[in-house]
């Protein structure tokens, strides 16, 4: 064959556009996501994830796309889209959640994504209570990213004028009433303590129930199993740390009361640490310390968010598995360390000393929360359109039993009955 000039420089171009063709190829067969969310407040959080994400991803994008302004009318959007076929490929909804996509077959199972090997989750830094917080009917349908559990905030100069020497908070249910009852008795206005019993979804009296070892219903989703042993505990302990608390009030009077020096102990989310600690600086030492947990095989219900997907498209859903891995992982996870109140849920980050010593410096008070992280699991949601109705109800029930109106079990049995008619 002869080579003339023509000829040469024809398979020179064919030859460079051969060689240019990859690299077009790959920026037109970048795979994008979008995943709907509802945290106005967390765009660092947001823009965090998707800018380091694509950068150890080029192949990959990500979208996150307003759908409403907290986890309930998120959920509601959801649904409604699942309705008309125009859902998102994924979402950043509360955990609690999960059940109810689940069960309206819009959330996909991921057991594929990781070859139903629920040690590789596991190896991801995953809880097992985590784990199952997210299976429904052995199928898990979401990668938890971050949670909070209710904690005592404690007014440690209160806790000293009744006598209490120790340097941490108490840790047991009767020393917490003891102490309460005697800073009750010693200032006409001053609370022993305070319990966020009105908090979304009944979540004190499910922390309550899985601290005892309970749970809302049976692992097949068919009856309540609250209505025994284990939550009558809950109810019990309510009553009784009722005795240390003076006067009902609103979360925000609770909140404030707590502040300004009213109430020696006070219960609700983690969440809060940095804003109480900045509110309360210079005017008492505070102090925070953890539900206590009765029994071997007692839990914490935590109330966390984590990430689910809709999509079955196999592409997008490779982009979602390496998207939720990475949120899980510790640059992930350190994102949403360093701009929210959330807890990371990751075991292994939380077990590396360079991770744990640059979080405990944005939150030196969960030193003592985040040992509890491997049994929390998270809230559970009825499936039911009187979800909202339900958790109200046990919400006044627990009213009731913590001013002394109602008896534990007669408020117990009025709880199941009236769930299960919920339910229908």
């Amino acid at each position: 064959m002869i080579i003339t000039r023509r000829s040469f420089l024809l398979t020179g171009a064919v030859s460079s556009a051969v060689i240019a063709a990859p690299a077009i190829v790959r920026a037109s067969e970048k795979t994008t996501v979008t995943i709907s969310q509802a945290a106005p407040t967390y765009q660092a959080v947001l823009s965090g994830l998707t800018t380091e994400f694509e950068k150890e991803n080029a192949s990959m994008s990500v979208k996150f796309v307003a759908d409403g302004d907290s986890w309930d009318p998120l959920l509601n959007n959801t649904i409604r889209a699942s309705m008309i076929n125009s859902l998102p490929d994924a979402s950043w909804q509360a955990l609690s959640y999960t059940g109810i996509l689940a069960s309206r077959h819009i959330a996909q199972p991921l057991n594929k994504l990781f070859a139903n090997d629920l040690g590789s989750l596991e190896a991801l830094g995953i809880s097992k209570a985590m784990i199952d917080a997210t299976t429904v009917n052995d199928e898990v349908y979401s990668i938890p990213y971050g949670t909070t559990i209710p904690i005592i905030y404690c007014n440690m100069n209160l806790l000293r004028k009744v006598g209490y020497s120790m340097q941490q908070p108490p840790a047991s249910w009767d020393e917490i009433h003891d102490i309460g009852l005697k800073i009750k008795t010693l200032d006409g206005a001053v609370n022993g303590g305070f319990i966020e019993y009105m908090a979304n979804n009944a979540w004190i009296f499910q922390t309550l129930l899985a601290s005892y070892g309970g749970r809302m219903m049976n692992s097949a989703r068919t009856s309540i199993a609250f209505d025994g042993r284990e939550g009558l505990q809950a109810l019990n302990t309510l009553s009784r740390f009722g005795g240390i608390v003076r006067t009902d009030m609103s979360t925000e009077q609770a909140r404030q009361a707590f502040k300004a020096g009213l109430t020696a102990m006070h219960i609700q989310s983690a969440s809060g640490t940095t804003s109480i600690a900045k509110a309360v600086n210079g005017n008492f030492e505070l102090a925070v310390g953890q539900i206590p947990v009765a029994v071997p095989e007692g839990r914490l219900a935590g109330a966390g968010h984590g990430f689910v997907m809709f999509t079955k498209d196999a592409a997008k859903q490779k982009v979602i598995w390496e998207f939720m891995k990475f949120a899980v992982g510790k640059k992930g996870q350190m994102i949403l360390a360093k701009n929210s109140g959330y807890i990371p849920i990751s075991l292994v980050a939380l077990k590396d000393p360079a991770f744990l010593d640059e979080y405990l410096k944005i939150n030196p008070l969960h030193r003592g929360i985040v040992e509890r992280l491997a049994i929390t699991g998270d809230q559970f949601s009825f499936s039911s359109d009187n979800t909202v109705m339900i958790a109200k109800m046990m919400s006044d029930e627990m009213r009731e039993v913590i001013f002394q109106r109602k008896a534990p079990a007669t408020a117990l049995q009025a709880m199941a009955t009236e769930t299960k008619k919920l339910l229908g």
